[in-house]
């Protein structure tokens, strides 16, 4: 077993700690809390290392495309992925005129971006289409980001952040 011979002083706050217990009760070789802590960051490190690209995917009003998109070059992400989508979320679709006649539209026309960028970059990047999709009304839209295991550029077999670079 390795020596341990390092402190590390960690403030948490008591829901902090009570996720971390509740976490190493699911665990059956986990004595302490400390432990119990060395163990999520080692996996956490490991994650990292495992999944060093990011996808980024959001539904945004198709009028905001251009804002977003420029928000996302000016991060020097490189290309995105642009696809008309139509569906509702909390929106519920919305009423409109048609020849003198009002009727609902259930899905809205909404893009589908997905970009896919370096883990170290990934929060820049959905805080940036976050503000440029941003316009404070129902319907703006939503961001999420997932790992990704290997991206690979098919003419050149690069992978990872070179795909992206």
């Amino acid at each position: 077993m390795e020596k341990l011979d390092q402190r590390i002083q960690l403030v948490a706050s008591k829901q902090f700690n009570e996720l971390v217990d509740e976490w190493r009760r699911t665990q059956s070789d986990l004595p302490s809390r400390s432990e119990a802590i060395r163990r999520l960051v080692q996996l956490g490190l490991q994650f990292e290392e495992n999944h060093p690209m990011r996808v980024l995917s959001a539904i945004i009003r198709p009028d905001r495309y251009e804002a977003v998109r420029e928000a996302l070059t000016e991060l020097g992400v490189g290309g995105v992925t642009v696809t008309e989508v139509r569906g509702f979320g909390r929106q519920r679709g919305k009423r409109e005129i048609y020849r003198g006649a009002e009727y609902e539209v259930m899905e809205v026309p909404k893009l589908r971006l997905d970009v896919v960028v370096p883990a170290t970059v990934a929060e820049q990047a959905a805080d940036a289409v976050t503000d440029a999709a941003r316009t404070g009304k129902v319907g703006d839209g939503v961001v999420w980001l997932a790992p990704l295991q290997m991206v690979r550029r098919i003419r050149t077999g690069e992978e990872n952040t070179d795909v992206v670079s």
